[in-house]
């Protein structure tokens, strides 16, 4: 029989919950026109996109109102409940896309939920009574902090968490969020899926946080790219390629993941206009390739208290 997992206690933070419907949805628009990824749109009506998943639409009912959701994949029990960050909903390309790919290795369920962070974390408890699944749960930006905070609430016995562009900083002060990721606990396994040039997760940043987790990380880092999971340049027309193969390589991360190769590294390769991926490595973080040596230290984030 599985153990009861305590709910982690936090303090009230106003100063950044009260924020959360006008102030996630213009963090997470410092990247583009829309923080999850809307200015990539066009891509999806392209020749060469690849052929979308089937998708089955329902709903249920939740305080007075009704939960959207859409599966995935393989039909029966899902491998992974996921939402959308608080810039976009589900057909978000940076939303929908990993879903896609997920989709193309294991079953996944996404729902719609309300653009804040307390109201969010209510609708990941009734999606997973009303799949009863709860071993891994995720989301990008605010839906990734959403995730968080469901997996240690209300006696889970959450295994795993995904978590795509996660939020490390915002706010109008830009306050550190942190706590949310030290309050898991370490029979909680956590994939960051974070882009280089992500305004709002340093990836300096996020390995001092790391370091200091109880839980166990793997980081994916997808060179160049921003909040919203999108490239510029001559990679701008792969990025939804490369929004699926986060899906499809979270979905392998469910199902096996190797202790000792922490690191992946997926990039864009101009010579042989393609993406490339690195695949699991040991060692120092593969994320230190991608960062621009040029650029300048990163300012201190205040913490929120």
């Amino acid at each position: 029989m599985p153990k009861k997992r305590k709910s982690v206690k936090r303090s009230p933070q106003p100063a950044v919950e009260d924020e959360v419907v006008n102030q996630s949805a213009h963090d997470e628009q410092q990247d583009g026109n829309r923080g999850d990824g809307e200015t990539s749109a066009r891509n999806d009506n392209d020749e060469t996109a690849p052929e979308q998943q089937e998708v089955e639409h329902f709903e249920f009912p939740f305080n007075n109102k009704s939960i959207v959701c859409e599966r995935r994949g393989k039909s029966g029990q899902p491998s992974l409940i996921w939402t959308h960050g608080a810039g976009g909903g589900l057909e978000a390309p940076a939303t929908k896309d990993f879903a896609d790919g997920f989709a193309e290795k294991a079953g996944i369920v996404s729902f719609k939920g309300a653009m804040n962070l307390v109201s969010r974390t209510k609708a990941f408890h009734a999606v997973v009574e009303h799949e009863s699944f709860d071993a891994a749960l995720g989301g990008r930006s605010m839906g990734a902090r959403a995730a968080c905070i469901a997996a240690t609430q209300e006696d889970r016995t959450t295994k795993a968490v995904v978590l795509v562009s996660f939020p490390l900083v915002g706010g109008k002060k830009q306050d550190s969020r942190e706590q949310i990721l030290l309050d898991l606990p370490d029979d909680i396994d956590v994939l960051f899926i974070s882009g280089s040039k992500d305004s709002m997760c340093d990836l300096e940043q996020l390995a001092d946080v790391t370091a200091r987790m109880e839980a166990h990380s793997w980081l994916v880092t997808i060179d160049a790219a921003d909040h919203g999971m999108n490239w510029k340049g001559k990679a701008k027309d792969s990025a939804q390629e490369m929004r699926r193969m986060t899906g499809a390589l979270a979905a392998d991360w469910l199902d096996h993941r190797d202790s000792n190769k922490r690191h992946c590294l997926v990039s864009y390769d101009e010579d042989a206009g393609k993406i490339s991926c690195d695949g699991w490595q040991e060692g120092e973080r593969v994320a230190e390739k991608a960062v621009d040596e040029t650029a300048p230290p990163a300012k201190k984030r205040r913490k929120t208290k």
